[in-house]
């Protein structure tokens, strides 16, 4: 997971290594052009690129061929998640922000972890 673009470019996309969706990343502004902050992902089957960061899980043969977990695996620990679905920074950011802006338990530990923990599961 790596890249960018300059401005006045069109947003790079991938096409997703297990169905052929056409997929997007999260991209922030870095002032001279925008740098990759997400992983790319696929809304069509849930495939999601594998992030340099992400903390260490057992992959299968086509996962480290491809980059990408599988269709409907979890995301990276690195990926925003919110209900089981990749977001972007931003989305992430005001979710949390809403949740404990002026919230006491902010400063209660281990209480910002379960929370963002909780955000990441997929409903039943």
């Amino acid at each position: 997971m790596s890249g960018g673009y300059s401005h006045g470019e069109h947003e790079p996309t991938r096409p997703c290594p297990y169905c052929g969706t056409i997929c997007r990343a999260d991209f922030v502004d870095v002032g001279i052009g925008y740098t990759q902050c997400g992983p790319y992902h696929c809304d069509n089957c849930l495939a999601s690129e594998i992030g340099p960061y992400d903390e260490n899980r057992p992959l299968s043969e086509q996962e480290r061929e491809a980059g990408w977990y599988a269709p409907g695996a979890e995301p990276g620990s690195t990926a925003n998640v919110i209900g089981g679905r990749i977001v972007s920074h931003v989305q992430a950011r005001d979710t949390y922000r809403r949740e404990f802006a002026g919230n006491p338990l902010h400063d209660e530990p281990g209480h910002v972890e379960q929370w963002w923990a909780k955000q990441r599961e997929r409903p039943a």
